[in-house]
């Protein structure tokens, strides 16, 4: 057997623990995965995921994986090699990287392949990649499969992306809320019009806001500030500012908290972003910033779930 290159190791220990964590959840009965709500000023605000299946591509020049290298394998290594020979493939031959999939046996692994090389051949294709989404069974790879298709067409077609959110099912407010926070990084009148439309439930209208904050501060926190000052006040400028707290702290850390009072009267809600972004690292540290919001009402919430991950008695 040939020696296997680093970026085959690298790949199956990714698969490896995204298996391990996809067969957790499968033992616990919480509909729908991966979807948390969080609070702010006591109403839900969308904390979306990524999609999983979308990873940079290993492997470029001398190191590019061939199929014979695939079929030379065995096991979990054979089924990361040929994900990874079809991500490979994906932007330029559509066909050829679904046909590649179709050598990974398991359902899952299988499933995101496909998902991962339609969003990848998106900007070569959308038509064509769209016309992969339905083909996959499970609904979570499927709905995916559309998100992962928006994310990337959303700098060329910022419009398009954005109404094709809504054929993303149960990803539906999450896709609005990465697509509509990349535009906002590069259009915030765009962004900001997406938003005043008021479209959906309260869920997805919180959510379409909070990303514009989450996004453009990974930028700039101060450009997100000004951004946020430009959303209607009350709730929606709390959940934009949550989202620069969180967007912020991604880019500079729990340190980001400190500057929490550029915000004024939304200072608690930044502190909010930065505790729920950072009890991904250090569910601790999360908590002494908790400690530091003042009103009582939000500092039980930023608690709460840091400690559980949930916040438990939110309306719907």
């Amino acid at each position: 057997m040939a020696p296997i290159p680093f970026s085959m190791l690298y790949l199956l220990c990714l698969g490896v623990c995204l298996g391990g964590l996809e067969r957790a959840r499968q033992g616990v009965p919480t509909p729908p995965p991966e979807i948390a709500a969080q609070l702010v000023e006591r109403m839900a605000v969308a904390v979306p995921p990524r999609p999983e299946g979308v990873r940079p591509i290993q492997g470029a020049g001398g190191d590019r994986i061939t199929e014979a290298q695939c079929k030379d394998r065995t096991g979990q290594f054979r089924e990361v090699c040929f994900h990874h020979l079809a991500r490979q493939r994906a932007p330029t031959d559509l066909n050829g990287a679904i046909a590649t999939c179709e050598h990974i046996g398991p359902a899952r692994p299988q499933q995101e392949c496909m998902a991962d090389v339609a969003e990848l051949h998106a900007p070569t294709d959308t038509a064509a990649s769209l016309a992969v989404c339905p083909t996959i069974p499970r609904k979570k790879w499927r709905d995916q499969c559309v998100f992962g298709i928006a994310l990337a067409v959303t700098a060329a077609d910022p419009k398009g992306a954005f109404r094709l959110c809504d054929q993303a099912g149960m990803w539906r407010d999450f896709c609005r809320h990465d697509v509509n926070g990349e535009i906002a990084v590069v259009d915030l009148d765009m962004a900001l019009a997406h938003c005043a439309a008021e479209e959906g439930g309260l869920l997805m209208r919180k959510s379409c806001w909070h990303g514009i904050g989450k996004y453009i501060a990974r930028v700039d926190a101060f450009r997100a500030r000004d951004a946020c000052a430009e959303v209607p006040a009350g709730l929606y400028r709390e959940n934009c500012v949550h989202g620069m707290g969180w967007g912020a702290a991604e880019k500079g850390g729990i340190a980001f908290a400190g500057q929490c009072g550029m915000t004024g009267l939304y200072a608690d809600s930044c502190r909010l972003g930065v505790a729920y972004n950072h009890r991904r690292f250090d569910q601790r540290a999360a908590l002494d910033i908790c400690e530091d919001v003042m009103r009582s009402d939000l500092r039980a919430q930023c608690r709460e779930f840091v400690d559980h991950g949930i916040l438990r008695g939110s309306p719907d």
